[in-house]
């Protein structure tokens, strides 16, 4: 059984952005676990614990799918608290699209029956304890409108997780590109 998702990895410079605007979360008075560096991506779906024999079908279905998705424009703007920001236990960046976005995590999760959540966004970290709301109200309100940039989508990945106690470690299985024509 090998544990999956689908992704969009980030480019380095919006991953350079991502990383610098952690090491100012980091800084604030809450218990948090951070997104490691090399595992920041924008998640399409999550599939769990499948068995390596249906990871043949998934690849054939996913490449069919690439081939009917053009490449498309997001911009990665606007802090993302989740559920809100009374009860933080998510902080991320917003994924801004014209809905191409949404419409690939639909289609993919229905595709390949994986569980999704349209709340397109870029995790940062996962907030165990706030000790200070009004400090970190302050933070919220400061960067509201924070922008890390905008990239082309051109691919998106099927994704192995190995859950270890230091955290996850992510290997792209394969990567699909979408359809350049």
């Amino acid at each position: 059984m090998l544990r999956l998702f689908v992704c969009i990895w980030l480019p380095d410079f919006i991953r350079k952005k991502a990383i610098d605007f952690q090491k100012e979360i980091m800084k604030l008075p809450l218990k948090a676990k951070f997104v490691e560096p090399e595992n920041m991506h924008i998640t399409i779906t999550f599939l769990g614990e499948i068995k390596e024999e249906k990871i043949t079908t998934i690849e054939k279905k996913l490449d069919s799918l690439s081939r009917n998705v053009k490449p498309f424009h997001v911009k990665l703007e606007g802090i993302k608290i989740i559920p809100n920001e009374s009860f933080i236990r998510v902080i991320g960046i917003e994924v801004k699209d014209k809905g191409e976005l949404s419409s690939l995590i639909k289609r993919t999760s229905e595709l390949i029956d994986g569980k999704y959540y349209i709340k397109e966004k870029l995790t940062l970290c996962r907030v165990k304890k706030v000790n200070d709301k009004k400090i970190i109200k302050e933070f919220i309100d400061k960067n509201r409108n924070i922008s890390l940039g905008s990239f082309n989508v051109k691919s998106f990945s099927l994704v192995k997780s190995t859950l270890t106690t230091r955290g996850p470690i992510y290997e792209t299985v394969r990567s699909f590109l979408l359809n350049q024509s």
